[in-house]
């Protein structure tokens, strides 16, 4: 058993329970009551306990803790200020007198700087190119074109060298077309009357109206140019004898190849890579002459296909309107 600081209990060293330092032995585990040889014996009356308390051993004074200062209180917000306030000015001060600024380089006189291009813009067109759009846009054009086209084709492309030429003959009155189509020898009259397109061969052939119309025909608008940025103004200059100013193509305008030219061109076994218009034209926009180019060349700058086109136009308004055929 062990003992306690009050001795009316003792504990069991068995099952630690507690009973009354009489009893022999512990009321929950039975073992006998024995001392503990190293518990010391109280000493009453010892100086502490007698003069505990009074004058001759007063209680020890136990300092009040001090909290700590709220550091979210108005004192502590003013002497942040105060800080941000200063280094405000201190900062200003260097930047002030440059001292953050970088040491100004020193300039090498083997190096000189080209200033950046002025940017160009854009020229504005004179007024002719709006009025030639605007003629070749009248649906009711009244005019005669002659078309002389010449095709070729390298013998690299499939083995034997090909030549032809395309002759066309076409009036333009009222939304309506009449021509003639030579190629080969072989001639063909065609008409394009209200919407409907007709075809005979010459010269026995009779009329037939055709379920399509042949996109190779010559139809509003001539040339399929339809914006001004399509156009550039070369300037005034003279064809064929006669004043007029000359227009050029721009990359802008993808024409039809086979419309300009008259010619199927799927059937030449190459592609026309690279187009070209020129178009003289007089002062009131009508057109005068032109010329048309497809071509491809090869890598080595030999030319593979050429198709040459020109159109010479004359009869300006005096095309009498364009009839139906005769059907037989």
């Amino acid at each position: 058993m062990e003992s306690e600081t009050d001795q009316r209990y003792v504990r069991s060293r068995r099952c630690h329970g507690v009973f009354e330092a009489g009893l022999p032995n512990c009321s929950r585990c039975g073992a006998a009551y024995v001392p503990s040889p190293d518990a010391p014996e109280a000493q009453p009356g010892s100086y502490a306990e007698k003069y505990m308390g009074s004058e001759f051993a007063p209680s020890p004074d136990v300092p009040p803790s001090i909290p700590p200062a709220n550091r979210s209180g108005l004192g502590f917000l003013l002497a942040i200020g105060v800080v941000l306030v200063i280094t405000a000015l201190a900062v200003g001060g260097l930047v002030a007198m440059g001292a953050f600024d970088n040491p100004a380089p020193t300039p090498r006189q083997d190096i000189v700087v080209a200033k950046p291009p002025t940017p160009t813009p854009v020229p504005t067109l004179p007024p002719i190119v709006t009025k030639t759009l605007q003629e070749l846009a009248d649906p009711d054009l009244n005019i005669h074109v002659s078309i002389r086209t010449t095709v070729s084709v390298n013998a690299r492309v499939n083995g034997r060298s090909v030549s032809m030429n395309v002759n066309m003959e076409v009036d333009c009155a009222g939304g309506n077309e009449s021509g003639t189509d030579t190629t080969g020898g072989v001639t063909y009259d065609w008409r394009l009357v209200d919407g409907t397109y007709y075809l005979r061969r010459e010269p026995t052939g009779t009329w037939k109206a055709q379920g399509t119309v042949s996109p190779f025909v010559v139809l509003s608008p001539l040339f399929s140019l339809t914006e001004p940025r399509m156009l550039q103004y070369d300037g005034p200059d003279e064809v064929n004898g006669v004043q007029a100013d000359k227009l050029e193509s721009t990359p802008w305008w993808t024409p039809d190849s086979g419309k300009l030219s008259g010619l199927d061109v799927a059937t030449l076994d190459i592609s026309p890579q690279h187009t070209q218009l020129v178009l003289w034209v007089a002062g009131d926009g009508s057109p005068v002459y032109a010329t048309f180019r497809a071509w491809t060349d090869a890598s080595d700058g030999t030319n593979l296909l050429n198709i040459s086109t020109t159109y010479t136009f004359s009869n300006e308004g005096v095309v009498m309107p364009i009839p139906t055929p005769t059907m037989k």
